[in-house]
């Protein structure tokens, strides 16, 4: 009890390991395909001690899996941590999935055409979106660039429009001529 006896126990030195941080290697997103769809995706790819979480939305929620799909437009929180519960959390640089923003047509203007059998009659279509435009006055079975068609004959034309890329078609009140 003087303290001369010193004994060393046979597992000396005890080693303490903390986990390390997870580290994210590779964030992969899809935005969302055609105006009013949630279909975009975040693939999250990280490497960690034990099993890792994922989330999209600032650690709020936790998933096991590293995919997020039916996602929508906007602004997601991208996180990795080790296990639940765990403070080893690490963080990117926040992803931000584009929705395709539809057109709208404010008006359609026609003429009729002149005289039976005349192919002179118009439709000028003016409306607005985020880049180009296509236009359609056979229900989306041709498109073209030009908002303005001429050379028609007197009957019933339905009225789209659409982004160039092809996404986010919309309809306009039947112009009969």
């Amino acid at each position: 009890m003087n303290g001369t006896c010193e004994v060393l126990d046979a597992g000396n030195p005890v080693i303490l390991t903390a986990p390390n941080a997870p580290s994210i290697t590779n964030v992969v997103s899809s935005d969302p395909t055609n105006c009013g769809l949630i279909n975009g995706s975040i693939t999250i790819t990280a490497t960690g001690s034990g099993t890792l979480e994922y989330s999209v939305d600032g650690g709020t929620n936790y998933q096991l899996g590293n995919i997020f799909n039916s996602l929508a437009g906007g602004t997601y929180q991208i996180r990795v941590r080790n296990q639940a519960g765990s403070s080893c959390e690490v963080s990117n640089p926040d992803i931000t999935l584009v929705a395709p923003v539809a057109p709208s047509i404010s008006t359609v203007v026609s003429t009729n055409p002149t005289d039976c059998g005349n192919t002179d009659g118009t439709i000028t279509i003016t409306a607005s979106g985020n880049g180009s435009l296509e236009y359609s006055i056979d229900a989306g079975t041709t498109w073209q660039p030009s908002n303005i068609f001429s050379g028609l004959v007197g009957g019933t034309y339905e009225i789209r429009t659409r982004n160039i890329n092809g996404t986010c078609i919309v309809l306009a009140a039947d112009e009969i001529l």
